[in-house]
């Protein structure tokens, strides 16, 4: 941080559940991968995940959007089949600022899509201090982690293969063990995104 200023990009956070309907997801699957190729191509989604239960059943997505405004993210989800079609039957929407850490690359399109979890997407309540987070976004155990600007909590995405693995490692931290955490277990579908500020 230089003269007060934090290091980072402003964003909006989706987090998406699907509605009673899963067939509505199944038909609509391939329209939303091509999408989501396209987003991540032209700057617009700078992260998407899916949202699985630990069984591994869909519950829904997490998408991050170059959004200045709800506006920006209303113009986002107009374009977005998950939305268009009613796949999500409940969307939130939550300001966010990602800080400039030293994330590894993300897999790129050449890489093989994962069999199964290989992740989980962290929700906090409670501050968490995303900038001192540092060490584990430079060891690899974070992919990704923002600053919910409405209220305070964080949005993480661990390397963790299980709910017990994400939680040990919530555990050990004092401040975020302080917090309250909903955990989703996910996987990484390779897209062409962009680095993000602070990405070796």
């Amino acid at each position: 941080m230089a003269d007060g200023v934090r290091a980072g990009i402003r964003a909006h956070a989706i987090l998406a559940f699907d509605g009673p309907d899963p067939s509505r997801r199944a038909a609509t699957r391939e329209r939303h991968i091509a999408a989501i190729g396209e987003f991540a191509a032209d700057g617009t989604l700078l992260l998407g995940l899916p949202l699985h239960t630990p069984e591994g059943r869909s519950r829904g997505s997490l998408m991050v959007v170059s959004a200045a405004d709800e506006t920006d993210v209303g113009a986002y989800l107009a374009r977005e089949p998950f939305a268009v079609e009613r796949v999500w039957g409940e969307i939130a929407c939550r300001p966010i600022w990602i800080p400039a850490l030293p994330f590894r690359p993300w897999p790129t399109e050449q890489a093989a899509l994962p069999s199964g979890r290989g992740h989980t997407i962290l929700i906090a309540e409670g501050a968490l201090g995303v900038e001192r987070l540092w060490q584990w976004a430079e060891a690899g155990t974070l992919c990704f982690a923002a600053e919910t600007l409405d209220v305070p909590g964080g949005i993480l995405v661990g390397r963790h293969a299980s709910d017990e693995a994400a939680r040990e490692w919530l555990v050990a931290d004092p401040v975020l063990d302080t917090c309250r955490w909903t955990l989703h277990a996910t996987m990484f579908r390779p897209l062409p995104y962009r680095r993000l500020p602070g990405m070796r």
